[in-house]
């Protein structure tokens, strides 16, 4: 059920975001290129805003696309530089002793556990291009070892499936794509469900729920304030720690759907309003 929640959360914010940008992509090439593109959405509302005296509408459609396609590759750099800059500080707190013994006990000699000199207790997973999972050794002092077993367990889910990409990507399309709120709900609820998907993991691995509640109620304990790492990443108790717990105390509780109304009702009339424009466009 869990897999099937994030796959279609994911697939929907993608399928959203791209139903607009394709459009874009057509409209942009017909202004910079002034290529014949019959049956575009956005051509079809700029001339029709033209025709109604609201030209200077149509310079704020303008303005939207090239504000997207900019936004998006902004973002895009300066994530990439964020994540070669945290590399960069990673590898100059490293406690390669600690490395070597994590990595050697827990990932057999994968080396793809990087344990970090700093009392706060953090476990995530971090990059795009490649996820290395991060602990520090205020986390090694804070669990016992069947305990730090099951955090790297959660962690080597999120590695194993690219869960900082994927959950990057959906924020990028939420910032990007404003004008669709609904993306906002789908980010954050995706990410709840991975977390919730690598404590399976977990406890699958460790042969229970012991462990790894163990660990979350430490953390809870702790009252660690949330990351402010600002390179692409999942952190172990980030997200939904309070019920990660209780669903760790009850198995069959679940985690409704509830799409806020007001965002929805918002984006579908957004992208009800370019359907239409899109069919008139074919009629």
């Amino acid at each position: 059920m869990w897999e099937n929640r994030s796959r279609m959360l994911f697939l929907s914010g993608v399928a959203l975001s791209a139903l607009v940008l394709i459009q874009m992509g057509m409209y942009l090439f017909y202004t910079v290129m002034g290529w014949d593109l019959h049956f575009n959405v956005l051509q079809l509302c700029k001339t029709t805003i033209h025709s109604l005296g609201f030209s200077w509408a149509g310079y704020l459609l303008d303005a939207l696309v090239l504000y997207t396609f900019g936004w998006t590759v902004w973002m895009t750099v300066r994530q990439i530089r964020l994540c070669r800059r945290f590399e960069e500080a990673l590898l100059l707190n490293l406690d390669e002793r600690q490395t070597a013994r994590i990595n050697g006990v827990y990932r057999a000699g994968k080396a793809n556990v990087y344990v970090v000199n700093c009392r706060e207790p953090l476990a995530f997973t971090v990059g795009l291009r490649r996820s290395r999972i991060v602990l520090s050794t205020g986390l090694l002092s804070l669990l016992d070892e069947r305990e730090l077993a099951a955090v790297i367990h959660h962690e080597a889910y999120h590695e194993k499936h690219a869960d900082p990409l994927k959950v990057f990507f959906l924020s990028l399309l939420a910032n990007v794509f404003w004008y669709l709120p609904v993306l906002k709900h789908i980010h954050s609820h995706y990410k709840v469900v991975r977390e919730l998907l690598a404590d399976r993991h977990a406890m699958e691995q460790t042969g229970g729920m012991a462990d790894l509640g163990g660990a979350l109620l430490k953390l809870l304990r702790k009252r660690q304030p949330a990351s402010v790492l600002q390179a692409a990443h999942v952190s172990f108790a980030d997200t939904a720690i309070n019920y990660r717990i209780q669903r760790l105390l009850d198995p069959k509780l679940d985690l409704p759907l509830q799409l806020p109304t007001t965002s929805v009702f918002l984006s579908v009339c957004v992208i009800f309003l370019l359907s239409q424009l899109f069919w008139a466009s074919m009629a």
